[in-house]
C-alpha cells in the first residue's frame, strides 16, 4: 500500500454541482497492489482512490511495471467521489498530468511492497449478500435490495493473510458540499475488515445503478464506518472455495475489444419525453436527473459519429475468473455476467472503473434516468458489454484448463 497524496487547492471529481477544491484530507487516499506471480508470469492489480482511472495513465502505469517486472498489469478506481479530479467525464478524457504522476509513482511503490512480501498462497473466492447497505438510487421508493459482495480470500496455510473484497455500491456517502478528500466507503471496509496479520483491498464492482442514498443514516465519516463495519460484520465469517490439487499457472489476461456507438441526439429527444418526473419529495432525484440532462445536451452537442473503442478484460486467478469493464456497468448487468458463463469456468467476479473511463452503460431497456442521460453510448451498450466480458470469461478459463493439462 502507498499513500495517494493530494494538493491543496486541487480540482475534486464526482460531483457536477460542486465548485470548491481539495481543503483538507478526511481519511488519506490509498494505493493497493496485490501481485499474482508464478516462475513465469507476474500479474499486479492495482487499486487506486480515485473518481476514474482513463486509459492515458492505465498505460503509463502498465509501461512502469514492466520495468520492475511486472508483465501484465490492470489498474482500477474505487470511484470514490472525494478525491481529485482524474478526467471522470463521459468517455473519458486526459487524466491532470499532477494526478497521473502521483498515481504512477504509488502504484510503483505499493508494487515494490507487493513483490517484497511475496510467499506461496492459494485464491479463494466467497459470496456474501448484504441487507440494507444500498439500493438502487434513482428509484424513489425502492424495495428492499441485498448487496451481492464478492470476496477474493488469500489463504496461506491454514491462515487468510489477505482479502480483495468488491462491493458494488457506490462509494457517496460523502455529499457534494464537502471538499475533504476521503475514500469513503471503500475505507470503511478497509477499516473494518483489516487486522495486523491480513490486508484488505476494497475495490468497486458493477455499481452503475446502486448506492447509498436511500439506506444512509447520515452524511460523514462516522456513517462511512457504519456502513463499512456493516459489511464487514457479514463478509468476515463467511468461508470460501480455495482451489483443489495443483495450484494453476499464472497466465496473461485475456482481453476483448469492443466498438459501441455514440448516442445520437435523436435518441435524447426521446428519452426526454419518455421520461417520468419524480414526484414531491424527491428533489435530489429531480436535481440529479437534470444534471444528467445537461450532460447529455453537452454531448448532443458535439455530435460526435465515430464510435467509442474499449477493452474488456477477464484474467482467471487459481480457479477464480476477474472480470474488468472500463465503465459503469449496472449491478443486473454484472449478475448476468456471472449467470451467462459457462459452469466451467467457475466463480465470477466482476471489477468495474477498471482500465479505463467509458461511463455508464445503459440496457436496452434502461428507464430514462441521469445514468442513460449521462451515458456517451447508445442504449443497449451494456448488454453488448456483457457479451464480450462473458466470451472474455471463458477464453481465460480455457487458459487455465490448457495450463493445467501442461503442468500436471
Amino acid at each position: 500500500m502507498a499513500r495517494l497524496e493530494v494538493v491543496p487547492g486541487e480540482a475534486m471529481g464526482g460531483y457536477a454541482d460542486r465548485s470548491d477544491g481539495v481543503q483538507n484530507v478526511l481519511d488519506p487516499l490509498e494505493v493497493h497492489v496485490v501481485t499474482f506471480a508464478d516462475e513465469g508470469h507476474r500479474f499486479a492489480l492495482v487499486v487506486a482512490d480515485l473518481i476514474c482511472v482513463n486509459v492515458d495513465v492505465v498505460d503509463r502505469i502498465r509501461t512502469a511495471m514492466r520495468d520492475i517486472c511486472v508483465q501484465s498489469c490492470w489498474v482500477a478506481a474505487t470511484h470514490t467521489h472525494a478525491s481529485p479530479e482524474a478526467g471522470c467525464s463521459p468517455g473519458g478524457e486526459a487524466t491532470p498530468r499532477h494526478v497521473a504522476d502521483r498515481l504512477e509513482a504509488a502504484s510503483l511503490v505499493a508494487a515494490r511492497s507487493a513483490m517484497a512480501s511475496e510467499r506461496a498462497a492459494r485464491v479463494g473466492s466467497a459470496r456474501t449478500l448484504v441487507p440494507k447497505l444500498a439500493g438502487h438510487r434513482n428509484i424513489a421508493d425502492p424495495g428492499p435490495l441485498d448487496i451481492p459482495v464478492d470476496t477474493i480470500v488469500v489463504t496461506a496455510g491454514s491462515d487468510v493473510v489477505g482479502l480483495v473484497v468488491v462491493s458494488p455500491v457506490h462509494p457517496t456517502i460523502l455529499p457534494a458540499d464537502n471538499n475533504h478528500v476521503s475514500a469513503d466507503l471503500n475505507g470503511g471496509i478497509r477499516r473494518a475488515l483489516s487486522t495486523p496479520d491480513r490486508w484488505v483491498v476494497a475495490a468497486t464492482g458493477a455499481a452503475g445503478n446502486i448506492s447509498t442514498r436511500h439506506t444512509r443514516q447520515g452524511r460523514g465519516l462516522d456513517e462511512v464506518n457504519r456502513l463499512g463495519a456493516w459489511l464487514a460484520d457479514r463478509v468476515e465469517p463467511v468461508s470460501s472455495r480455495v482451489g483443489r490439487g495443483t495450484p494453476t499457472p499464472v497466465r496473461p489476461p485475456v482481453s476483448r475489444t469492443v466498438t459501441l456507438a455514440p448516442k445520437q441526439p435523436a435518441e435524447l429527444d426521446a428519452a426526454v419525453r419518455q421520461t417520468p418526473q419524480p414526484g414531491v419529495g424527491n428533489e435530489r432525484i429531480r436535481w440529479v436527473l437534470q444534471q444528467g440532462l445537461r450532460i447529455a445536451e453537452e454531448q448532443a452537442a458535439r455530435r460526435r459519429t465515430e464510435p467509442y473503442v474499449i477493452d474488456v478484460e477477464a484474467v482467471d486467478l487459481d480457479g477464480v475468473t476477474i472480470v474488468a469493464v472500463p465503465g459503469e456497468l449496472f449491478l443486473e448487468l454484472g449478475e448476468t455476467i456471472r449467470s451467462a458463463a459457462p459452469d466451467q469456468v467457475g466463480d465470477i467476479m466482476v471489477l468495474g472503473y477498471a482500465n479505463g473511463y467509458l461511463g455508464y452503460l445503459p440496457t436496452r431497456d434502461t428507464q430514462p434516468c441521469y445514468e442513460t442521460y449521462a451515458s456517451p453510448v447508445t442504449s443497449g451498450s451494456g448488454e453488448i458489454v456483457v457479451e464480450a466480458a462473458v466470451k472474455a470469461a471463458v477464453e481465460a478459463a480455457r487458459d487455465r484448463e490448457h495450463s493445467r493439462r501442461i503442468s500436471a
